[in-house]
């Protein structure tokens, strides 16, 4: 199927790690206009279009003025910055805790807030968020103030999805539409979607640290008997990213080999 992505602006912000690297191959295979915002030392021997630090709102609004600046749109905003622990809720400091709860969740809002209104004026966009199995289950091996952040990233992608065609028409300044209604486009006439995937657990760099009791606990709970590859995480960024998917919408997407099936 073509998902219709060619010459289409997708913001990867956290993009470079190994989710974000599949995600960058299988949207450019599909003619995608792909651009990378991450932290300036992730992963040195990819490339890194923009350095960005979600917790910066500063940051979060340079990186999307120069990705428009540059391409003059911006189609789709994919979030995957993370950090993730597996620490005992009673051995986190509330340090640890802000630290977790400003990337994976801050994080997320601010590139969400900065991009939204973009994509309203165009009247199209597609905002995809990560989520967690850890966010349904409680963390089987992540701790909570990971859990927790990823349970919050489901909350957010429902509420932005309520507010998301509540949109505005080009060269309305932001609030405007609120003073005066009639300048606010029906929602039937925007085509803007945010949508969160909730993966299983992946094989990457986060369960790369995981000992092999913990592997084999969490590969006992999953029914496809194994753990999934980035590159299947990636194909369904891709697909919630197509204009084909207008009708999906503050949904969140299980892809966990059927580890949890609700």
């Amino acid at each position: 199927m073509d998902l219709l992505l060619n010459r289409r602006v997708i913001l990867l912000v956290g993009g470079n790690g190994s989710i974000g690297r599949a995600a960058q191959e299988v949207l450019r295979e599909e003619g995608a206009i792909v651009v990378v915002a991450d932290r300036a030392d992730t992963n040195p021997a990819t490339t890194v279009d923009l350095t960005v630090d979600v917790t910066d709102g500063e940051s979060v609004r340079s990186a999307v003025d120069a990705t428009l600046a540059k391409h003059g749109r911006l189609d789709g905003l994919v979030v995957l910055s993370a950090i993730f622990s597996a620490k005992p809720a009673v051995a986190i400091s509330a340090d640890e805790w802000d630290e977790v709860l400003d990337v994976n969740l801050k994080g997320t809002f601010l590139a969400c807030r900065e991009v939204l209104p973009h994509m309203q004026r165009a009247g199209f966009g597609r905002i995809v968020l990560l989520a967690s199995l850890a966010a349904q289950i409680g963390g089987a091996v992540a701790g909570a103030h990971y859990s927790a952040s990823k349970g919050a990233v489901l909350s957010l992608a429902k509420s932005l999805a309520r507010q998301a065609r509540r949109g505005v028409v080009p060269g309305v300044e932001r609030g405007d539409e609120a003073e005066n209604p009639a300048l606010a486009a029906s929602a039937a006439e925007i085509d803007i979607t945010v949508n969160a995937i909730s993966p299983g657990p992946v094989e990457s760099a986060m369960t790369a640290g995981w000992n092999d009791d913990e592997r084999q606990r969490m590969m006992a709970a999953i029914p496809a008997g194994r753990f999934a590859q980035p590159r299947e995480i990636a194909d369904a960024i891709a697909w919630l990213l197509s204009p084909r998917t207008a009708y999906i919408h503050g949904a969140r997407i299980d892809v966990n080999g059927g580890a949890l099936m609700d």
